[in-house]
């Protein structure tokens, strides 16, 4: 009786202040992880007297950075939501939705990727010739089935669980509150794109946020956005496994008909998407959200202001 009491007063919704505390902390998070990796790293390449890129390219330096980045945004999430005594099932984790949109979701994964990462390779392209340097990062490179199970745990599975919860959870539910939904859609894709804090991974989570927001608008689950999320770096991991055990890629050669291909692709993407939406989708969109007619959270302004500041730093120091 006791439980049931205390489960009353717990809130059963976010608002928009949550998107941006969460956003906030996933913001800061992370940054100090990568801190407190980059100290080690250096701690380690001085006393063993090799180049810090060996130390940070190392597949158990980058699996436990991989690691500790998923198990903080975990904590960030049942934290948060422990201190504002919020209800878990604020963030919409539901499973009951028919197999017909199973499928349609993992269509749309499958179908995301191949739409759209031509068009990214063309953004890539531009950046690049503009002088921008193509560092993407350090990452787990599968090259035999060991790394690539890992690969697919870590970089597939984990940010699918972890970054839903957060981003289409808390963050795009909260500011539905206070925005509209298409509004919350874009914004909330902004910021999910802003948390990589990294130029070359600027576009594709903007567009891919979208995309997971959309079906979250719709199925009325996060589940929906995991599925779509999993499924997109899945594929990510399983074509560079395959280029790296047969020489096979799915990257084509930059010429004139490539980048006139990439805008076709792109467009008839979203000519999918916009089908999906009429036709299966369109009576599955009648959840009512509750808006607050409060003020804009500052904390929204805030996180966005430092999202931009690290992008701007990380950026300048690509040329470093």
């Amino acid at each position: 009786m006791k439980e049931n009491k205390i489960e009353v007063f717990k809130r059963c919704s976010y608002r928009d202040d949550d998107s941006g505390k969460v956003f906030l902390a996933s913001l800061i998070c992370p940054l100090i992880i990568t801190l407190i990796f980059s100290m080690i790293a250096t701690q380690i390449s001085t006393q063993r007297e090799i180049n810090i890129s060996q130390v940070t390219s190392n597949l158990w330096f980058v699996s436990i950075y991989a690691l500790m980045n998923f198990i903080v945004n975990i904590l960030i999430f049942f934290i948060y939501n422990s201190i504002n005594k919020i209800s878990i099932n604020a963030s919409k984790i539901k499973f009951k939705f028919s197999w017909k949109t199973y499928l349609i979701v993992i269509l749309i994964g499958i179908v995301s990727l191949f739409g759209i990462q031509y068009f990214i390779q063309s953004v890539n392209d531009f950046l690049s010739l503009i002088g921008i340097p193509m560092d993407g990062g350090v990452t787990i490179n599968p090259t035999d089935f060991g790394t690539f199970i890992l690969a697919t745990f870590l970089l597939a599975v984990l940010p699918a669980i972890s970054e839903e919860l957060l981003f289409r959870g808390i963050v795009f539910n909260g500011l539905r509150s206070r925005i509209s939904d298409w509004g919350a859609v874009v914004l909330s894709s902004l910021m999910f794109a802003l948390m990589h804090g990294n130029l070359l991974q600027l576009v594709y989570p903007f567009i891919l946020g979208m995309v997971m927001a959309w079906i979250v608008m719709r199925t009325g689950s996060i589940v929906a956005s995991m599925i779509i999320h999993f499924t997109n770096n899945f594929l990510v991991v399983v074509f560079a496994y395959i280029e790296n055990t047969t020489g096979w890629s799915v990257q084509l050669p930059s010429q004139w008909w490539f980048y006139l291909l990439s805008l076709i692709l792109l467009a008839l993407t979203f000519l999918v998407y916009f089908l999906i939406d009429k036709f299966y989708f369109r009576h599955k969109n009648k959840e009512d959200v509750e808006k607050i007619s409060t003020k804009f959270s500052i904390y929204n302004y805030i996180a966005l202001g430092i999202s931009i500041f690290i992008l701007i730093l990380n950026t300048i120091t690509l040329f470093a």
